[in-house]
């Protein structure tokens, strides 16, 4: 029997937040929010490894519309989707014009490789109508925006699955709340402003 169907379901009112959650996270991050869904995602996962594979796929769906707003937002005004990026913690001009140079370098590759080196999609998704058409751009964000969120789900549950029995979910909920807080201090020290 795997893992996930183990797992005991969840009332379906919680399913549903949660997923809303995941959702509004990924709109809300993909244009002016500036804490990952990934953070929302692992906290899921602590508890249901089969829910936040839901997650998953409901916070992508969610960035795909809040890239989708970002594009068209930029190919009507630039300036404007420049400056309310250089105004969001830790984003400054030269992030905004890597993002950019990325394009130019490494074509569709570019907010793949951003979505493990620390650029926001957003600023991909800014740069995205002098690459490529709304609806290549929308379908490349697919997996761009789903491949972490899956990599750290599952890590999370994996954690969650073998910590949990050792150490009880307050302590591995603990664990999980510090980590961000650790990898949010050091991202917002290290980027520039």
């Amino acid at each position: 029997m795997s893992t996930a169907a183990a797992e005991p379901a969840l009332p379906r009112a919680t399913a549903r937040r949660w997923r809303l959650v995941a959702f509004a996270w990924g709109l809300a991050e993909a244009t002016l929010f500036f804490v990952v869904p990934d953070v929302w995602i692992t906290r899921v996962a602590l508890r249901s490894r089969r829910e936040a594979l839901r997650c998953v796929a409901l916070a992508a769906a969610g960035a795909v519309v809040g890239g989708a707003v970002v594009y068209l937002w930029a190919s009507r005004d630039p300036a404007a989707v420049r400056a309310a990026f250089d105004a969001l913690p830790a984003i400054a001009p030269s992030l905004i014009d890597q993002a950019g140079a990325a394009w130019q370098r490494h074509g569709a590759l570019a907010p793949l490789l951003g979505a493990f080196s620390g650029v926001p999609y957003k600023l991909y998704a800014a740069h995205a109508p002098d690459a490529l058409a709304l609806g290549t751009f929308l379908l490349l964000s697919v997996p761009v925006r789903a491949l972490r969120f899956l990599v750290l789900a599952l890590l999370a549950a994996a954690i969650a699955r073998r910590a949990t029995p050792r150490f009880g979910a307050r302590k591995v909920l603990a664990a999980w709340a510090l980590a961000w807080a650790a990898n949010y201090a050091l991202y917002w020290s290290l980027m520039p402003n």
